[in-house]
């Protein structure tokens, strides 16, 4: 698989990305493509979208994806639109694929779902390139990249549609791209803070790396990489009403409360047993990777991807959010980035073990797909 160029990889990525929302979509969902949002039926739905025929889940609150799909009809807040978002001052700071379906869509509401699909599917892709390029840079083949695709944030945008997926992808290109300054990782940079707040942190560890190495006039060059995100987000502070963020500042108190408190599923959940299992291996993930970050940091501090998750493990250790640790739907597309470091730091040593914390998070990642794996082999059994 050498001879294969990195590109090669990305198309199929993309290819096998868009086979699967098809099948799903037409299987699962009556063919309506605006399932992928994954748009509760009990949340407010703006009056303006009714012409979409927008797919509602019954019963449902819905996933953090409705809100980016309301962002990228109105970007600016200009309309009632963004009523309809849960928190807008929080939401609205991740502006950055809403921002690029609005304007791929040159504004016109017909084509701006179509246009966000787009848009993930490219990142998807994108993440891809700069994973084989990685693997054959670091004398393996190619195509171990395309295993970039199971990393937690990956699975859980091509199913709901969130930001956090397009994150990771910008970590796959800052550990590309890192080791030498340049506008790439700059433009990197800026991108990675639009769409998500812990896109900062890809900025904080750059900057750490480079005063470590006594490049500090190169460090405030790129500092400036978080102005446009700093600016937007002060734009969205003159726009919308502040928002409570409950959690605690105790390190670990949330993680150990989900450990010590398994979520309670409703009776008749099938294969309950289970379930929490998964649950309980996908927490103990995480404090798998903090103790293996914290641990390669110690043998060699001075290099970006440790730097940037010790980062990680630092806002994974003090900022708690009871309900942000129930399930690895909240904290394996949040920490995909820590995950990613690791995983560069494997391909780097050749110290597989160091992937461990990633596969362990797959069960349960792989039992929410479990009712759209049933729904397309009925579908296909009906043919």
């Amino acid at each position: 698989m050498r001879r294969f160029p990195p590109w090669t990889f990305a198309a199929a990525a993309a290819l096998l990305v868009l086979a699967w929302q098809s099948i799903t979509v037409a299987a699962n969902y009556g063919g309506n493509w605006s399932a992928l949002f994954c748009t509760g039926e009990l949340q407010s739905h703006p009056p303006a979208l009714d012409s979409e025929h927008t797919y509602f889940f019954a019963g449902s609150t819905g996933y953090d994806g409705q809100f980016y799909h309301y962002m990228a009809h109105d970007p600016l807040l200009r309309t009632e639109i963004s009523a309809s978002v849960d928190s807008p001052r929080l939401r609205y700071r991740r502006i950055l694929v809403p921002a690029l379906a609005y304007a791929l869509a040159l504004g016109r509401t017909e084509w701006i779902d179509r246009a966000y699909r787009f848009v993930i599917l490219l990142a998807m892709a994108f993440g891809v390139y700069c994973a084989c390029r990685y693997c054959r840079e670091s004398g393996l083949a190619p195509a171990w990249g395309m295993l970039f695709l199971l990393f937690p944030a990956l699975p859980i945008t091509v199913d709901r549609m969130t930001v956090d997926g397009v994150v990771a992808v910008f970590t796959a290109a800052f550990l590309l791209w890192c080791r030498q300054p340049s506008w790439k990782l700059f433009l990197i940079l800026c991108g990675a803070a639009l769409t998500r707040e812990t896109g900062l942190l890809l900025r904080a560890g750059y900057c750490a790396w480079l005063i470590w190495r006594s490049q500090v006039r190169t460090a405030a060059v790129f500092a400036l990489s978080a102005a446009p995100a700093l600016a937007w987000y002060a734009y969205v502070a003159q726009r919308t009403p502040p928002g409570p963020y409950g959690g605690s500042m105790v390190p670990f108190s949330s993680i150990w409360r989900a450990l010590l408190h398994p979520w309670p599923y409703p009776p008749g959940t099938p294969l309950v047993a289970w379930v929490q299992i998964a649950d309980f291996l996908a927490l103990i993930a995480v404090l798998l990777a903090f103790a293996m970050t914290l641990t390669q940091c110690l043998r060699r501090p001075a290099h970006p991807a440790r730097i940037l998750a010790v980062f990680f493990v630092l806002m994974g250790i003090i900022v708690q959010r009871t309900d942000f640790w129930t399930n690895v739907y909240g904290f394996g597309r949040v920490y995909a980035p820590l995950l990613l470091c690791l995983a560069a730091l494997a391909v780097e040593t050749r110290r597989a073990i160091l992937l461990a914390p990633a596969a362990l998070m797959l069960p349960r990642i792989a039992i929410q797909f479990v009712p759209q794996f049933q729904g397309i082999a009925r579908w296909l059994v009906s043919k």
